[in-house]
C-alpha cells in the first residue's frame, strides 16, 4: 500500500468515528439543571401548597379573634336596692385654706336629697385628678339636691395644707374634713364598716335618711354621669 492511500484511510476513519459520535450525542436526552420551587409553579400551572413553617409564621395565617368591648359597670350595681346602713357619727378634724371658712364641726350625712363624700389624699393622683370633676357632677346634677363633702386620709398635715393653699378660689378645694391617722381615723372607718387602711380614691353615698346606701371603690369618669343620674333618681 502506498503512503498517500496509507493516509486516506486514516483520515476516512476519522470521519466516520467522528459522525458516528455526533449522532450519539443528538441522541441522547439533555439533562437540565432543576428548576426552582418557583419555576415547578409557573411551568406545571399548579399551585405550590405553602410550606408549613411558612404558613404558620403568615399573619393571614394565624388570625386574632377581637376581644369583646367590655360593658360598663353600673355605677352602684346592686347596691341601691338594699336597705341604707346606719353610721355613727363619729368626730371628725378639717382642714381650711387661709381666708376660707370652717366647715361645720360634723359632717353632715342627712338631709334633702344625698350626700356624697369622697375620700382622698394630697398623695394620690387619681384622687387630685377626679376632684374638678366631682364638682362638675354636682353642678350638672344639682336639681337633684346633691350635696358633695371630702373627707381627706393625709398623713402629712403639711402636705395637706399646701394643697388647699394652691387650689383655686373658684372652683378648687380649699376646704376639706379631715380624718387623722390613729384612732380617729379608725373609729370613724369602722363605724362605717370599712377596712382601717382603705385604698384611695373611694366614695360614699348616703340618703336622706343619712343612711349608707353605696360604697364606690375607684375614680370615677366622665362617662359614669348617666349611671349616677339614675341612680341619683330612686
Amino acid at each position: 500500500m502506498s503512503a498517500a492511500r496509507a493516509r486516506s484511510g486514516v483520515l476516512m476513519a476519522i470521519l466516520a468515528l467522528s459522525s458516528a459520535s455526533c449522532d450519539q450525542s443528538e441522541r441522547k436526552p439533555s439533562v437540565s439543571a432543576p428548576l426552582e420551587r418557583s419555576q415547578v409553579v409557573v411551568a406545571s400551572g399548579t399551585p405550590a401548597k405553602a410550606h408549613p413553617i411558612a404558613a404558620a409564621a403568615s399573619p393571614a395565617a394565624t388570625p386574632q379573634a377581637s376581644a369583646p368591648a367590655k360593658a360598663p359597670k353600673a355605677f352602684c350595681a346592686g347596691q341601691m336596692e338594699r336597705p341604707g346602713k346606719s353610721v355613727a357619727r363619729r368626730p371628725i378634724s378639717q382642714s381650711v385654706a387661709a381666708g376660707e371658712q370652717a366647715l361645720p364641726a360634723q359632717l353632715a350625712l342627712s338631709g334633702a336629697g344625698y350626700t356624697w363624700v369622697n375620700f382622698w389624699a394630697a398623695w394620690c393622683v387619681p384622687c387630685k385628678e377626679e376632684i374638678p370633676r366631682l364638682f362638675r357632677f354636682q353642678r350638672e346634677l344639682s336639681n337633684t339636691g346633691l350635696k358633695l363633702s371630702f373627707v381627706s386620709l393625709d398623713d402629712d398635715e403639711r402636705q395637706l395644707s399646701a394643697f388647699l393653699a394652691e387650689q383655686p378660689a373658684k372652683d378648687g378645694l380649699r376646704r376639706t374634713y379631715w380624718l387623722k391617722e390613729g384612732k380617729e381615723r379608725e373609729d370613724w372607718l369602722k363605724a362605717a364598716g370599712l377596712e382601717p387602711d382603705p385604698e384611695l380614691p373611694f366614695h360614699l353615698l348616703f340618703d336622706a335618711k343619712g343612711k349608707l346606701r353605696c360604697i364606690v371603690k375607684g375614680a370615677v369618669e366622665d362617662a359614669d354621669l348617666p349611671a349616677i343620674r339614675t341612680a341619683l333618681s330612686r
